[in-house]
């Protein structure tokens, strides 16, 4: 049994993976809030020629920085998922896409069963909402 899945797309301008957010991610999967279950790089040149590699494409080099992560890996993301967010991704951008499993509800949503109840639907503020929302009340 899952925890509840959610995905995030980081875009950087360019091609401009420099490896800074590696260790934050590791760090939060670590304290078993969440686990990276699959971790995908997406480019897009100006030309709009996609690149899509995942850890087993990378050099030996570059892959063994990816070595905490990867042990938890299920290849969740299918050749679809992967389509449909690199069809959204404008020229010129790189992106780590990363699906994450929320570890933390795993024990709710055991209590929820054992209860008799069930999850009926779940979702997420999308950051730009969550923005507005904080500035109207902070403004307030």
């Amino acid at each position: 049994m899952y925890g509840p899945l959610e995905y995030v797309v980081i875009g950087f301008d360019g091609n401009r993976f420099t490896g800074e957010i590696l260790p934050k991610l590791i760090e939060v999967e670590q304290q078993g809030c969440v686990r990276v279950v699959d971790l995908v790089f997406l480019s897009k040149n100006e030309a709009g020629d996609l690149t899509i590699m995942e850890i087993s494409d990378l050099s030996e080099e570059d892959a063994a920085a990816y070595e905490p992560l990867v042990k938890e890996f299920h290849g969740l993301l299918t050749a679809e998922d992967v389509a449909t967010i690199a069809a959204d991704l404008p020229e010129n951008t790189s992106a780590a896409v990363a699906l994450f499993e929320h570890r933390w509800a795993m024990g709710l949503q055991w209590a929820v069963k054992a209860a008799g109840g069930q999850m009926l639907d779940s979702g997420f503020v999308h950051p730009e909402a969550q923005a507005e929302v904080i500035a109207e009340v902070i403004g307030a």
